[in-house]
């Protein structure tokens, strides 16, 4: 009679779809997120180019809003600006 060896199987996490994926960019590019679904985003994103590209254009966003300085925004833009958002905002 011969034995069967039975291996275990490792449950993995489900893959992320891209709408999970891009709802999580945020708290990956700021560290916030835990290791499980840190590890689940990278698989995603290295097999995803439109989530690569997506990723990349969101951190060239950050880096480029970093840049400006408050100066460079002309008074009244600043105030057609914070008009539009108070009236949206009530």
């Amino acid at each position: 009679m011969s034995k069967r060896t039975r291996t275990r199987r490792t449950r993995l996490p489900p893959p992320l779809v891209c709408r999970q994926a891009t709802t999580l960019v945020a708290d990956y590019l700021s560290g916030d997120l835990d290791a499980e679904t840190t590890s689940l985003f990278d698989r995603h994103v290295r097999g995803c180019r439109d989530c690569t590209a997506f990723l990349r254009s969101y951190h060239t966003t950050i880096d480029a809003i970093r840049s400006l300085r408050y100066v460079d925004i002309p008074p009244a833009l600043q105030d057609r600006v914070l008009a539009i958002l108070r009236q949206r905002a009530s």
